[in-house]
């Protein structure tokens, strides 16, 4: 049950009737792990938290230099700058600091927020939603990896299919959303694109929405969705649907 102060913390989401007081509750229930650095990293954190995601988990060596900042005192050597921020913002959230940016996260984690594809296969293998993006200066890419749906295409069909992508170069393993050419506003833009997904997960788990690749193309900010179909040779998601099915 939503205290008052939360009500009035989250009225703007609870009047949405895509969420409503019943969904404000599930995200502060939720757990979501992000996994990149830089500015559009901390963007996605910053609204996760305003959104009131219960538990958010970072990687310790990944916390962006501008929590530091925000973090406006001398910390401990023990205090971290990006929980010590976030915390400040949202006293509902609890935020967790992972030491070790390379090992899976925990398995309580509802999902990954990446801008990186470097934990997609493990966690697919959990049987996980992953929501991931790449953008280079003049466009970017999003698209949601469905562990928990084994019918959906993952990371890998993605990257072998033939799309069309804004960028000169195609998406490749190890891809980054954070790049030194993104600026501010996109890096902004695209923390909310990538958050919006991630809440779409979390209050409507079950949604028959077809996996779509959206495409931004900048500065006019144009948006393009494009059908990606699962790789039945996939090394990733075909193996794995045939141990689920057979399970």
């Amino acid at each position: 049950m939503l205290e008052d102060a939360q009500v009035e913390r989250y009225s703007r989401q609870i009047i949405l009737p895509q969420v409503g007081g019943k969904g404000q509750e599930k995200l502060l229930r939720s757990q979501v792990y992000v996994d990149g650095d830089g500015l559009l990293a901390a963007a996605a954190l910053f609204y996760l938290v305003a959104a009131g995601v219960g538990t958010i988990g970072v990687a310790r060596a990944k916390a962006a230099l501008i929590f530091s900042v925000l973090a406006q005192r001398p910390l401990g050597s023990d205090e971290q700058p990006v929980a010590h921020t976030l915390r400040r913002l949202n006293p509902d959230c609890t935020i967790v600091t992972h030491l070790d940016e390379d090992e899976q996260p925990p398995h309580h984690y509802d999902l990954i927020l990446a801008t990186t594809d470097a934990l997609h296969d493990g966690w697919y293998a959990q049987h996980k939603p992953f929501v991931w993006g790449a953008a280079s200066g003049e466009g970017a890419r999003l698209f949601v990896s469905r562990g928990d749906r084994a019918d959906r295409p993952c990371l890998r069909c993605l990257f072998s299919a033939r799309v069309n992508l804004p960028s000169k170069r195609r998406a490749k393993a190890g891809d980054s959303l954070d790049s030194p050419a993104l600026s501010p506003p996109y890096a902004l833009f695209l923390g909310t694109q990538l958050v919006t997904e991630a809440l779409k997960i979390i209050l409507q788990p079950e949604s028959d929405s077809p996996p779509k690749l959206l495409a931004y193309t900048f500065p006019s900010f144009h948006c393009t969705e494009q059908t990606v179909e699962k790789n039945p040779h996939c090394s990733v998601c075909s193996t794995q649907r045939v141990n689920v099915s057979t399970a």
